[in-house]
């Protein structure tokens, strides 16, 4: 006779069950040390536990009382299966069968979480190229969507010159140096003492007060747009705004709840750092832009210099959010040794009158 160690529950035994030793005897269940003979027709097979690895045999007795044993130990499991009579042998078939189920689950579950961390591990590893890959699964009209919803909310806190001359000066410009873009472009002018400049999703430039006042001409202030544009077009600024607000910013904004964010993008937007290599592109690309709107290119370079003159203590925000300034410079003016482009022309404006309107405002 095999004896199986098991615990005891019952309605009136202690929660935690009581030690017993059970065996099969013909057609009937003994728990020796109960005195309790149970006929195994009355047994009924069940799972519990958190990885569904215990065993009960339950009935109920005579008067109703619940009964349940559940062998103590995996051993004790297998005694339960190898000395069960033979009418008992379907439901504990049926067990068997569920374990290996919940085996074969939980290794499931085991490969999928070892692939995630895996997606992790390669993702941090290839950040750059996950944001980039992103960023082209956005829409330009949500993108865009991202965009007006910042403006809205710059719009809310005041400060926004959006008629007369100086803006439409700027869209004039703008509009020379993103023809044939896919986005819809708007210009604005903010009222702000600091030097800066800067490019929201979707198409949106804004452009403080003080970088016109002084920009020493037209071209100056479109080498800057210039320079924008290109981080629009090659959606730097998308990249570094899903960069800065998290994954979880990102899921909200790609469902169309583009609000939630928008007062926390307003405020990252005027201080948006690019990479060193970013930034050269933008130049490089701004470069190809002005070649391309017949716009003489030495804009770039002489607003730089400007800048670079007055860096005293703390930089302009413009020129300390694009650093190196004196090998951009350097860059720029190989550029246009390079390529020189015998169609560009000076812009014809009256920039006195643009800085006026400004001041007025």
């Amino acid at each position: 006779m095999q004896t199986i160690r098991a615990l005891l529950y019952g309605d009136d035994l202690p929660p935690v069950g009581t030690k017993v030793f059970a065996y099969f005897l013909e057609h009937r269940l003994i728990i020796d040390t109960m005195d309790i003979s149970v006929e195994v027709a009355d047994l009924v097979v069940s799972v519990g536990g958190f990885e569904h690895d215990e065993l009960f045999l339950n009935w109920q007795g005579s008067t109703g009382e619940k009964w349940a044993l559940k062998p103590y130990e995996a051993r004790d499991i297998q005694m339960v299966i190898a000395t069960a009579p033979l009418s008992l042998k379907p439901q504990l078939a049926k067990w068997h069968g569920r374990t290996q189920h919940i085996k074969l689950v939980w290794g499931a579950i085991a490969a999928i979480l070892a692939f995630c961390v895996l997606s992790v591990l390669l993702l941090w590893w290839q950040y750059d190229r996950a944001i980039s890959w992103v960023a082209e699964q956005i829409p330009v009209s949500t993108e865009e969507k991202m965009g007006n919803s910042v403006l809205e909310q710059l719009r809310s806190e005041g400060g926004l010159i959006e008629s007369g001359v100086a803006v439409k000066t700027v869209q004039e410009i703008g509009a020379k140096l993103t023809k044939g873009s896919r986005y819809h472009y708007q210009w604005v002018i903010k009222t702000d003492k600091t030097l800066n400049a800067f490019a929201l999703p979707g198409g949106v430039v804004v452009v403080h007060s003080a970088l016109i006042e002084k920009a020493s001409n037209a071209n100056e202030l479109a080498a800057v747009l210039a320079h924008e544009v290109q981080h629009i077009e090659q959606r730097h600024s998308l990249k570094s705004t899903i960069n800065s607000l998290g994954w979880a910013a990102l899921l909200t904004v790609t469902i169309g709840d583009v609000s939630a964010v928008a007062a926390v993008m307003a405020h990252q937007m005027g201080s948006m750092y690019f990479s060193r290599d970013l930034e050269d592109e933008a130049d490089r690309l701004g470069f190809q832009a002005l070649i391309r709107a017949n716009i003489k290119p030495d804009g770039m370079v002489t607003f730089f210099q400007t800048m670079a003159k007055e860096e005293k203590g703390d930089a302009p925000a413009w020129v300390s959010s694009h650093p190196a300034t004196l090998e951009r410079i350097k860059t720029i003016q190989t550029l246009i040794e390079k390529e020189p482009c015998p169609p560009c022309k000076p812009l014809v404006f009256d920039w006195i009158q643009v800085q006026k309107a400004i001041v007025a405002k």
